[in-house]
């Protein structure tokens, strides 16, 4: 199945299942939620570096569509370069000193003005994540897996909001993640053209 196919067939499972609230019909290779992270763990640990294409929409706010090249090396760089949307001409990059910079079309912007954008992009790497997935479990929240082709479908629920993560079966790491409240869609995030370990060097990743 092609790739535009396979990603228009699995989006029409996965808004079905977030709708009927369920995780659908159980396959051989289920996993338990704690397992299949374990697994994500597992691969991200053996990740030295990724590269990506980060594609954010806010269904509250259309105008908050955002696309960016998005770069990740161990221990702890980042860098985005925006592209398309509202992150169009901004460069972020956290460096090896944990601090993040930012420039929008090649100006500094002051940290205090972004403050909680920039926090989140310092938690915006596969291994954050992972660790919000596993805390999430761990305070409670009803989880299920199934797999579906190519992918995992992670439902971790509290409440009225919902989060279904899209994992690929083969790498072990997320490329969709879709939120819903009271089954409505809030955001999507999609980690396209996902290439793991190319090679970066720190100098990648300068402002």
């Amino acid at each position: 199945m092609s790739g535009p196919v396979f990603r228009r067939n699995l989006v029409a499972v996965v808004l079905g299942l977030l709708l009927i609230g369920l995780p659908g019909p159980a396959g051989a290779d289920d996993l338990a939620p704690s397992e299949l992270v374990e697994r994500m763990r597992a691969a991200f640990e053996r990740v030295q570096d990724y590269t990506c294409r980060l594609i954010e929409r806010n269904f509250r706010r259309p105008d908050e569509f955002s696309e960016s090249d998005y770069a990740f090396k161990k221990p702890h760089l980042i860098k985005l370069v925006g592209r398309v949307g509202r992150s169009k001409g901004s460069v972020v990059v956290l460096g090896r000193d944990g601090k993040t910079s930012l420039r929008k079309n090649g100006f500094p912007i002051p940290t205090f003005l972004v403050r909680d954008e920039l926090r989140d992009f310092a938690r915006s790497d596969f291994g954050s994540l992972i660790e919000e997935i596993a805390q999430t479990l761990q305070a409670g929240a009803e989880a299920a897996v199934t797999l579906r082709g190519d992918a995992y479908l992670l439902r971790l629920a509290r409440g009225n909001r919902v989060r279904l993560y899209v994992v690929d079966a083969q790498v072990n790491l997320p490329i969709e993640l879709l939120e819903t409240v009271d089954g409505q869609r809030v955001s999507l995030t999609e980690w396209r053209d996902l290439r793991l370990d190319v090679g970066l060097t720190e100098a990648a990743f300068q402002p």
